[in-house]
């Protein structure tokens, strides 16, 4: 390589700094900008889509309400100094950062032409520029972006429970199983039950029951062995009160480590643990939700939500079979509606 090569190269790599910082600067303005587009328009949606699930009778999550009221006032509060604060002290090194990448494309034909003499006096006074430059611009969009993204780690928090709520609101829509009196949708999640056949389908969490309704594709037609027409055949596996699930634990589900879920029920139930297939995050949803509802806290948004009062459980409930008088012994479940007299069989309603 000659003298003039090696030097060409240096002056490349110096001229690829500045470009670098230039790029930064630049990037540090457009993050800003599209940050402040995202959070007004997620703004302008979040409360429109909290009202279509609360108008599909998804009462669960009273927090949303109260989160979203929130975020709305500090928005209204902050944004007009935010925006201010942008036009003001960022947006306007957006021709200052043009001007210097103009004169960056100027020192690139330079050195293309070996004017190196040249090239190094113009490289030395653009690379202290340029760098400033980067410096006030990544400053003064701090100040800016740092406020933002307390308001999108908000916003994000929100989006991700009314994302839970309309594929709830979604998926309820195609059960079978009708609700009983007082009961509401909680959280439904597509998964796999791991014993039996496997079965696709969906594990369903109201404020009184689990049901986990399997899913089955029924071939009605065939044309030269293709199907030509099918349906959707669905059954309910699993029916349960709430209180009569005692865990539900995320753990490796299958033998290639699938991420998924145990549901354990209590032990007068007779009926063994059933893992569940399901994705890594969504087992964190399910187990979050399980301690919701059965904490009692879905019961008591849910009531907020629809303007009913809450009803307390008594401590002590005496339960008599009202064909023979003889007292139901046995634990009677969260969400339980009904019993089995231990004596007569009579079915007691509670």
């Amino acid at each position: 390589m000659s003298q003039v090569d090696r030097e060409k190269e240096a002056l490349y790599s110096r001229l690829g700094s500045i470009e670098s910082d230039l790029s930064s600067a630049s990037g540090a303005v457009s993050n800003v900008e599209s940050k402040l587009a995202s959070v007004e328009g997620a703004m302008g949606t979040l409360p429109s889509r909290l009202a279509t699930v609360r108008g599909r009778r998804y009462a669960a999550m009273g927090h949303l309400e109260r989160s979203i009221d929130l975020l709305t006032k500090k928005w209204t509060e902050s944004a007009p100094l935010l925006k201010q604060a942008f036009l003001n002290n960022v947006q306007p090194f957006t021709s200052q950062i043009r001007a210097l990448q103009e004169e960056a494309r100027r020192l690139r034909t330079e050195i293309n032409s070996g004017n190196i003499a040249a090239s190094q006096s113009f490289m030395s006074r653009l690379s202290i520029d340029a760098s400033s430059l980067r410096a006030r611009t990544v400053s003064e969009a701090s100040k800016v972006d740092t406020p933002l993204n307390e308001l999108v780690s908000s916003i994000n928090a929100i989006d991700r429970d009314l994302k839970i709520a309309e594929k709830t609101v979604e998926l309820f829509a195609q059960a079978t199983f009708p609700f009983k009196q007082e009961e509401s949708p909680v959280l439904a999640i597509d998964g796999k039950i791991m014993t039996g056949e496997k079965s696709d389908g969906t594990l369903y969490f109201t404020n009184q029951r689990f049901i986990f309704e399997g899913r089955k594709e029924i071939v009605l037609e065939k044309k030269f062995f293709i199907a030509t027409k099918k349906k959707i055949e669905r059954t309910v596996l699993i029916e349960q009160p709430i209180g009569a699930l005692q865990e539900i634990s995320k753990g490796r589900v299958g033998l290639l480590a699938w991420a998924g879920i145990y549901i354990r029920f209590k032990p007068e139930r007779r009926l063994e643990e059933t893992p569940f297939d399901v994705k890594g995050w969504e087992a964190d949803v399910i187990t979050r939700f399980f301690s919701y509802i059965i904490g009692g806290e879905a019961d008591k948004d849910i009531a907020t939500i629809r303007g009913v009062s809450v009803k307390e459980a008594p401590k002590i409930q005496i339960v008599r079979c009202s064909h023979c008088g003889a007292p139901y012994t046995r634990e009677i479940y969260k969400g339980q509606t009904s019993v089995q007299c231990e004596y007569c069989g009579t079915l007691i309603m509670i």
